[in-house]
């Protein structure tokens, strides 16, 4: 990575370097694991302001870089050792790329002249990691450094965001150089389109007007780019109907007369018609079109025309031709799109289509556990107070996805691209060291909730106010269904023993937990362990809890 430089250079340590650009750009959290190809980092940041979070996995630290950059809308920042540690992140890396998310990985490595010999915790970070950041890159000179941080940083959150991981070998971080860090990095192959083509967005607008039934479909891309003021305002001018993804929950309201529902795998059959037979122009704005979303790709937008909007050129046709495609920022596209709008109003008609999202029409099995499931995320959404809520990976998610109403608690942030269990409890934690005035919700099940547990510990030793929802069927539930779909009841390692008592875990973790078998109680728990604002663990034991609930109505029928 070329640089420019400007003044005076200061002689440094390169990790010294490091952290004073990390203060410089406003990094106030680091989550992180010691190792000793970056105990240099570490002697700097105990001078540091930088708040050092020391996490009990690399892989926590990941997903807890994630949570935070989602709610402070700047990059998260994450760091590990050589080897074990580095490759611990990948999974991390990985989430944060597919769902654009601003992360900056700084993994120490070994001496340079060790390098290819098998070195102790010598793994080759650099191909490891390539094809799961936007950007990586091995510092092999110390005058590459700052300019390399200054790219990290300004890659990570430009354009469409994601990870960007920088390998310092522990004798760059040692060396004495005179840093420069005014330094710029010169990217001149990396220039994100910002303004949508201005004669692309008339074409749009124009097929907008025209239209009999037009539609709107969005993804993660609009609260990615905090772009959601920008979008209700078009739905709203336009009286666009408008259905979403999984990364969009939250976007628009579940009650909005204008929303109906999500599409997909998981989402409801109003939606999947409305994109596949029903609309004639689906303005697609920041949605991957991944196959999660687009079940049947030669049946969608079957019978419509296909306006494209998102700032990856590399997404614009990926999966599905667009007929009229916009690269641009969705923010700046869609306030070039009502500006238009405001000086000549286009769709002026009533919707074609209206009424709020139907929960019964969902396309998920309606089975014993979610039915209460149901009833904990309905006690949830009443609790009138902000929260910031993840999720982790299974029915629980998507059942959250659809249940989850009250805008106090949305967006929700869970896994979409990756779908990675144990993403929910660090994310959550990352995300109250982003806004420390909203306590965190993490929902989850027995399997997500065991893959990142001891991150339970990091929650209890900075005094999270962190509500952990574990929905316990004893099993991998959405595997078992899998193979009551498509492998003829066939079952095998889906069960969990039952013998893990989660208020005991809770408890010798430095928190409390409570285990609810009683519907009556998922209300009251729920509220007695937010409004505790500590570290507690909340296992709904949903056997129980469906068999109670059942009985209870025999006896009122009866």
């Amino acid at each position: 990575m070329a640089s420019k430089t400007k003044g005076s250079p200061l002689p440094m340590t390169g990790a010294k370097a490091l952290v004073r650009m990390m203060e410089d750009r406003g990094v106030e959290v680091i989550f992180g694991y010691p190792g000793g190809a970056n105990l240099p980092i570490y002697d700097e940041l105990r001078q540091s302001k930088i708040q050092h979070i020391l996490t009990r996995h690399e892989a926590g630290a990941a997903h807890m870089a994630e949570g935070y950059a989602r709610v402070a809308g700047s990059p998260g920042v994450c760091l590990a050792t050589s080897g074990p540690g580095a490759t611990n992140l990948v999974t991390g890396l990985a989430d944060a790329l597919l769902d654009s998310i601003p992360v900056v990985a700084i993994t120490g490595q070994i001496h340079r002249n060790l390098i290819g010999t098998d070195a102790f915790q010598e793994v080759d970070c650099f191909n490891i990691t390539m094809p799961v950041t936007k950007h990586n890159e091995l510092i092999k000179h110390e005058s590459d450094l700052v300019a390399a941080i200054d790219g990290a940083f300004y890659i990570a959150n430009s354009g469409r965001k994601g990870p960007v991981l920088l390998d310092i070998p522990v004798d760059v971080q040692l060396a004495n150089y005179p840093h420069d860090l005014k330094a710029k990095a010169i990217l001149p192959g990396y220039q994100p389109t910002v303004r949508g083509n201005i004669g692309q967005i008339k074409r749009a607008l124009r097929a907008l007007d025209r239209a009999e039934r037009p539609l709107v479909l969005i993804g993660g891309g609009v609260e990615a780019s905090g772009a959601v003021a920008e979008l209700l305002s078009l739905v709203r001018k336009c009286r666009l109907p408008v259905v979403r993804t999984l990364m969009a929950t939250g976007v628009i309201g579940a009650d909005d007369e204008l929303y109906q529902g999500m599409i997909g795998t998981h989402g409801n059959s109003l939606a999947n018609r409305l994109v596949n037979q029903d609309a004639d122009v689906i303005l697609a704005i920041g949605v991957k079109m991944s196959n999660r979303s687009i079940v049947k790709p030669e049946l969608f937008a079957k019978k419509a025309k296909l306006i494209q909007i998102d700032i990856d050129p590399a997404e614009i046709g990926k999966n599905l031709p667009a007929d009229i495609p916009i690269v641009g920022d969705i923010k700046e596209t869609l306030r070039d799109m009502n500006r238009r709008i405001e000086e000549k109003p286009i769709c002026g008609r009533e919707p074609w289509i209206l009424g709020k999202h139907k929960r019964s029409t969902t396309m998920l099995p309606k089975t014993d556990a979610a039915r209460v499931m149901e009833l904990v995320f309905d006690e949830l959404s009443k609790i009138d107070q902000k929260l910031h809520v993840t999720t982790d990976v299974g029915r629980h998610q998507m059942w959250a996805n659809h249940h989850m109403t009250n805008p106090k608690h949305l967006p929700l942030f869970t896994s979409g691209g990756l779908g990675t269990m144990g993403f929910g409890l660090p994310a959550a934690i990352g995300c109250w060291f982003a806004d420390k005035e909203t306590p965190v919700v993490n929902i989850s099940g027995d399997g997500s909730f065991m893959m990142n547990m001891q991150e339970f510990l990091v929650a209890v030793e900075h005094k999270v106010p962190l509500t952990v929802i574990v929905l316990n069927d004893f099993r991998l539930g959405m595997i078992r269904e899998l193979q009551n779909l498509k492998y003829g009841k066939r079952h095998i390692a889906n069960d969990f023993n039952r013998d893990l008592d989660y208020p005991l875990l809770a408890q010798a973790m430095g928190g409390w937990g409570e285990t609810i078998v009683d519907p009556k109680r998922i209300g009251p728990a729920l509220k007695k362990a937010i409004q505790s604002r500590k570290p507690n663990i909340l296992c709904f034991d949903l056997e129980l809890l469906d068999q109670r609930a059942n009985l209870s109505l025999k006896e009122k029928a009866g």
